[in-house]
């Protein structure tokens, strides 16, 4: 029951979110988050809306959902909030770690490159950055 039941705040987070609604989505993703712990898509909206004001905090809830999860599917997912979290923080080796580990997880989505791409451009890795470029355009969708 409680996993219907947070699935109903998680829908109304993103109306939330479509209308720009940051603070309201914030709760109510954490609404779903704490009736269904194990719901990575909740988890990572929580830590998504939580990352403009709070980044370490959001980071943390990343890292817990990380610890309640082995399907490699949600790990990457999560693993690739928290690159984008940690970036955001100026933990760009954290950043790094994080989007490596979720490459290694299975077939690498190209929103994983890009990120990849996009952060080792910011830290000078210009030789890095487009082959990560290349790698996004080669991955099958």
């Amino acid at each position: 029951m409680s996993a219907a039941v947070a699935r109903r705040y998680f829908v109304r987070a993103r109306t939330y979110v479509r209308r720009g609604d940051l603070d309201e989505a914030q709760r109510e993703f954490a609404a779903a988050v704490e009736l269904d712990p194990g719901y990575v898509e909740a988890r990572v909206g929580y830590a998504l809306a939580l990352l403009r004001t709070d980044p370490p905090r959001a980071a943390q809830v990343l890292r817990t959902g990380l610890q309640r999860t082995q399907r490699p599917r949600e790990r990457q997912d999560l693993l690739c909030a928290l690159g984008d979290a940690l970036t955001v923080s100026g933990d760009f080796l954290g950043a790094d770690d994080a989007y490596a580990e979720a490459m290694r997880l299975g077939p690498t989505p190209p929103r994983i490159h890009d990120r990849l791409a996009r952060l080792r451009a910011k830290t000078g890795r210009v030789r890095e950055a487009l082959d990560e470029l290349l790698a996004a355009v080669k991955t099958p969708r």
